[in-house]
């Protein structure tokens, strides 16, 4: 690339950033108290475009949030998502990270594919930027350039998938609870209550009737109704959100993937002595602190349950980075011949406005001295587009832009 052109696409570059905060440094109460909602997006989109942001959309799971945008600096992003959380700005800033540039690039490909999630090879997080990107496009909130980054991103996701076994076995939280449960002694004759009927919910309720068919499985929710239709849909139990006391006290294990940002599951809800495995998978945790203090009471959270399944595909997807490696290589090498291309898109819409100007010149002129031989406005267009169609060939294969762009005005004019 000539070093104008990488200049220039250098520049285009840089203001691609991103914002985050996740498992490598944070743990997850800290990294629940910067999470949001579909909700709370609005108010950081309305806040962007009140910036001139063009770009920008927010990641939100259990393992990080991020904010990625188009913008000239990535702590104005940071400020975006921090002033909208729980968080404190402190403790973001310790234990955040911040990029843009190549160095955002490479992050966000490497998050798609399941090279940066805390369970190596995590397709499902690539369904969760994709959500995300969705929400922003209703508020448009994803320009041309943040569009084509996403493309790329997700088709090199979509071949590392199909071509390497970096996903291979164990993929996701949600499921790698099932397996913390098939190595519980006695799972079968053992009650299970489900509290959270959302996707996640929804995810292990369905794990757990396909992998552990004869185990007693029952889900609550807030809302009544959605506890209801899923517990119809799998073949499950349903109980009203009201008895929640009562069915923590009937089950033997409880698993929380509620969405609440303050503790859904309380010591008071415990009212009887007895050994219980409670799974938190929520994010931030909501399962209180002080439910750990109950005697029999064993609570593990997503960090744990990571810890618990990494042992066991590690190497193997391991194994797998370099070729995943070379596919994201790949594709951000087609992505800086678009940019370079889409930077050639920008100065050939600007020169054909040019040429419009010109032609609009010449018939003003050719009307002040009563000239009869003017030319109709089909063969004005076909001039037009025909001189910067060369212009486009000569951008490609020559580096002498100043020239061109007089030559194509020379050109232009001896069509007439």
């Amino acid at each position: 690339m000539p070093a104008e052109e990488f200049h220039i696409s250098k520049q285009v570059l840089d203001k691609f950033c991103v914002a985050g905060i996740n498992y490598h440094k944070a743990d997850a109460a800290t990294r629940g108290t910067f999470s949001v909602t579909p909700e709370s997006f609005t108010e950081i989109a309305a806040a962007a475009k009140a910036t001139g942001i063009e770009s920008v959309f927010v990641v939100s799971t259990c393992n990080r949030t991020e904010i990625y945008g188009i913008s000239d600096s990535v702590f104005q992003l940071a400020e975006l998502l921090v002033s909208r959380t729980k968080g404190d700005k402190n403790s973001f800033f310790e234990f955040g990270y911040f990029k843009n540039g190549e160095h955002a690039l490479d992050h966000i490909y490497k998050v798609a594919a399941g090279l940066d999630s805390q369970i190596l090879g995590d397709y499902e997080i690539l369904g969760q930027l994709k959500r995300a990107v969705d929400l922003s496009k209703k508020f448009q909130l994803i320009g041309p350039v943040m569009d084509r980054i996403l493309n790329f991103v997700y088709q090199a996701s979509k071949k590392i998938k199909t071509t390497t076994d970096l996903s291979n076995g164990t993929v996701s939280v949600s499921f790698a609870a099932i397996e913390l449960l098939q190595q519980t002694p006695g799972i079968e004759n053992k009650k299970v209550l489900v509290i959270g009927a959302g996707k996640f919910g929804s995810n292990v309720c369905k794990n757990i009737r396909t992998y552990l068919p004869n185990t007693s499985v029952t889900t609550m929710n807030r809302t009544d109704e959605t506890a209801r239709t899923l517990a119809e849909a799998n073949n499950i139990s349903f109980a009203p959100y009201t008895e929640i006391s009562k069915e923590i006290d009937n089950a033997s294990v409880i698993i929380v993937c509620t969405n609440a940002t303050e503790p859904t599951v309380l010591p008071c809800h415990f009212t009887k002595i007895n050994e219980k495995l409670v799974l938190d998978l929520s994010v931030p945790v909501n399962v209180h602190p002080d439910v750990k203090r109950i005697s029999g009471i064993t609570v593990t959270d997503v960090d744990e349950i990571s810890k618990f399944i990494l042992h066991k595909t590690l190497a193997k997807r391991e194994a797998e980075v370099p070729k995943a490696q070379a596919i994201i290589d790949f594709y951000k090498g087609e992505f800086r011949t678009w940019l370079r291309e889409y930077h050639y898109a920008l100065h050939l819409k600007t020169w054909k406005e040019k040429l419009n100007e010109i032609d609009t010149l010449h018939t003003q002129v050719c009307e002040f001295y009563n000239n009869k031989e003017l030319i109709d406005e089909t063969e004005k267009v076909a001039r037009a587009q025909k001189a910067v169609k060369q212009l486009a060939v000569n951008l490609k294969i020559r580096d002498d832009k100043g020239c061109q762009f007089i030559s194509i005005i020379n050109d232009y004019l001896q069509m007439r």
